[in-house]
């Protein structure tokens, strides 16, 4: 790690130079060549596990190869997006390796969105043939007919539970009533799954800079915007978690990884888990309802979990439950937090249950791994040190490399994408001059080269002229005992142009808006300070657990106009 100098006031880019051997084989250039050098390593270690259920890498390797086998007789061309449309099953992984493996584009996408959403995704990235989840097919059958799409896979949450899959099937319809509608010409998984493999020359082979994954990145913040990864990007992505990871794995044998998914792997957060997981031979337990506490903590319960990534959301989530906090944690040794802070409170308490610290790092759809707290060497508040092969550099507002202070974080990797799909003008604003992409988060370097992030540049507040960023005055507020979480938003002002409002949970049902206040008084300058507390029941989130402070906005903007 190259460290700028202070002395000299150079701190004009963090830059990390660690090298990393592991992965970058001269043989392995593309995911398909990783999972068939995982079948060879250990052919009968699980690769994924769920509900009682192991998929070993052998299992892994014959079932995504039926996968390719099916597709590739559909006609499709080399580089055809398919969308993947289900939740945390063990299909969803096996899915994305068999179109990859066929030479195709997996698009990865939420199962809840509407029609009118699939709609866009799918015609956007000219989707050719999908896979999705039965007992929620309702707003499927609208998307699949306005986007022409001929070819479709039906995935029951009962298939690959051999006894158990019709009365699984049956207690999810009972539960989805409604949701559930025929998708003309619909294949089943276990027809798609049955195929028999074709040789290998016979299937388009992927290439190192093809496009592997399409992920739909922005939804929270405005249209999604889809961000077109390459086997290469992703590879090297892996490669710095091998990195970052090192030393928080160190004495664990790799089949002793086991890695519980409770975050989407339509997100870049479980895709890249998934895929370091797979890297080092370990297993990976989906689950798919997180929000399911009793059935998370079976899964749990189950396996000798080590690995736990979530956002801050979930951890505090999860505290919340007796039956979570009763689990055995002997075994869990890293615990990531990413996609939004996590509030001190929380990492504190999680610390007390499990005996694990929260390993904050910073990330995004766009550039994979960014930054990660080392091992027995974390800052709290602090998303950690570059990883492995990544440049960071602050920005001004006139694009200038920032000395001192704080700037928009800008980086430079291979493994961030080359550009969103299809969007030519948000192209050509997303990097600087010399290549490194804007990530609209502005941070900060302290004097060690730990990147702190102060906020979204975009959601900056400007009261009285004075720069306010919501996440600071977050902080402040879910440090009162009395808070569970909340949420700062701008609305306008006459005098101050803006002026921070406060959407709140409360922890305590005593807790009034005096009490916030005279909390804010003692840790916030007048002009951060929240003008009006609006106390709810619960916040408007992402599937992931990000805070929606659009959907805030737009309410707030509402009522006013009442």
């Amino acid at each position: 790690m190259n460290h700028p100098n202070k002395k000299e006031n150079s701190r004009l880019r963090v830059v990390s130079t660690q090298d990393n051997n592991e992965l970058h084989e001269p043989a392995l250039d593309t995911l398909d060549e990783l999972l068939r050098r995982g079948a060879v390593r250990a052919p009968e270690a699980a690769a994924l596990s769920a509900l009682g259920v192991d998929v070993s890498y052998a299992d892994l390797q014959a079932m995504s190869a039926s996968i390719a086998a099916w597709l590739t007789r559909q006609g499709l061309e080399p580089g055809a997006c398919v969308a993947v449309v289900l939740p945390n099953l063990l299909a969803h992984p096996i899915a994305c390796l068999g179109i990859i493996r066929a030479g195709l584009t997996a698009v990865c996408v939420n199962p809840l969105y509407t029609g009118q959403e699939l709609v866009h995704i799918f015609q956007d990235s000219d989707v050719k043939a999908v896979f999705f989840f039965d007992p929620m097919s309702g707003p499927m059958q609208h998307a699949v007919q306005a986007a022409g799409i001929a070819i479709s896979v039906r995935v029951t949450p009962g298939d690959m539970l051999g006894w158990r899959r019709p009365l699984v099937n049956w207690i999810a319809k009972r539960r989805l009533r409604g949701q559930s509608a025929a998708v003309e010409n619909a294949v089943s998984w276990r027809r798609v799954t049955s195929t028999r493999p074709v040789a290998s020359e016979q299937m388009a082979r992927p290439e190192a800079r093809q496009i592997a994954f399409i992920i739909y990145s922005g939804g929270t913040t405005g249209q999604p915007k889809g961000v077109p990864i390459s086997h290469r990007a992703l590879l090297h992505n892996v490669a710095q978690q091998y990195s970052a990871l090192r030393q928080h794995l160190s004495g664990r044998a790799e089949h002793e990884y086991v890695l519980l998914l409770a975050v989407p792997l339509y997100h870049i957060l479980g895709l890249g888990n998934l895929l370091f997981s797979l890297a080092r031979g370990g297993k990976a337990v989906p689950v798919m309802n997180p929000r399911d506490t009793a059935a998370l903590a079976r899964e749990w319960a189950r396996h000798r979990i080590s690995s736990f990534p979530g956002v801050n959301t979930l951890y505090s989530a999860l505290l919340e439950h007796g039956e979570f906090r009763a689990l055995d944690f002997s075994s869990l040794v890293i615990c990531l937090g990413a996609g939004m802070p996590v509030s001190e409170a929380t990492a504190k308490h999680w610390h007390q249950v499990t005996g694990c610290h929260i390993t904050e790092a910073y990330g995004m759809t766009e550039t994979g791994l960014i930054s990660c707290n080392p091992a027995g060497r974390s800052r709290p508040g602090s998303v950690g040190l570059p990883v492995s092969g990544i440049e960071i550099s602050l920005r001004d507002e006139s694009d200038s490399e920032v000395t001192i202070g704080e700037g928009e974080i800008c980086v430079r990797s291979p493994a961030i994408m080359s550009g969103y799909w299809k969007r030519e003008a948000d192209n050509a604003s997303a990097f600087t001059s010399d290549g490194f992409f804007r990530t609209g988060d502005v941070g900060t370097f302290d004097a060690d080269g730990y990147l702190r992030i102060i906020d979204r540049k975009k959601e900056m507040i400007i009261c009285s002229g004075f720069k306010v960023f919501p996440s600071e005055v977050e902080r402040v507020l879910n440090a009162h005992p009395g808070i569970r979480e909340s949420a700062v938003i701008p609305t306008p002002d006459d005098k101050a142009g803006e002026v921070p409002v406060a959407y709140i949970v409360r922890r305590q049902p005593y807790l009034e808006e005096q009490h916030v206040m005279k909390h804010c008084e003692k840790h916030l300058v007048s002009y951060k300070r929240p003008r009006r507390i609006i106390f709810c029941d619960e916040l408007p989130k992402s599937a992931v657990g990000k805070v929606l402070r659009k959907a805030l906005i737009e309410s707030h903007a509402r009522e006013r106009n009442q």
